[in-house]
């Protein structure tokens, strides 16, 4: 029997539909070491479909077609050292968006870093673990800092 997805695939699987594949893939590459597994181009010479994998996670790639224009994202992404990766995405050309924090009421500490194509990747280190009410008590604790105003 097929397995219902592919090997190396999750449940969930993030697909980014951006401009300029070519430039992403190199740009991953060299931030967080991604590994391409293969990519189809459309008759065009635009490019179709892409397979990366960073980490254990696999991410599909696609550039914009027809009525499914460009939709940057939000990605998070750990990694065992957040300064060390958060550097190596800028001096890959990303931009940074969020200087490295400590995220005491989430157990992480990360910053965060625009790609080429406009996502925002999201690199943390996880530090402690903390249920969830542990996570809501600090929040409250701190409820100033978290306002949407």
């Amino acid at each position: 029997m097929i397995p219902y997805k592919k090997k190396g695939a999750a449940d969930i699987t993030p697909y980014l539909i951006v401009n300029d594949i070519p430039k992403l893939l190199l740009h991953l590459q060299k931030a967080f070491g991604a590994r391409l597994h293969g990519k189809l181009t459309r008759p065009n010479g635009s490019l179709m479909h892409a397979e990366i994998s960073i980490g254990d996670s696999l991410i599909m790639l696609g550039e914009p077609m027809g009525q499914f224009g460009p939709m940057p994202s939000n990605l998070f992404l750990y990694v065992a050292d957040a300064a060390a990766t958060i550097s190596q995405a800028l001096s890959a050309g990303g931009t940074l968006v969020m200087e490295l924090t400590d995220m005491p009421h989430a157990g992480v500490r990360y910053g965060g870093v625009k790609d080429p194509s406009g996502n925002n990747w999201w690199i943390g280190t996880h530090l402690q673990d903390m249920s969830w009410q542990e996570q809501q008590d600090s929040i409250n604790a701190t409820a100033q800092h978290w306002s949407n105003e």
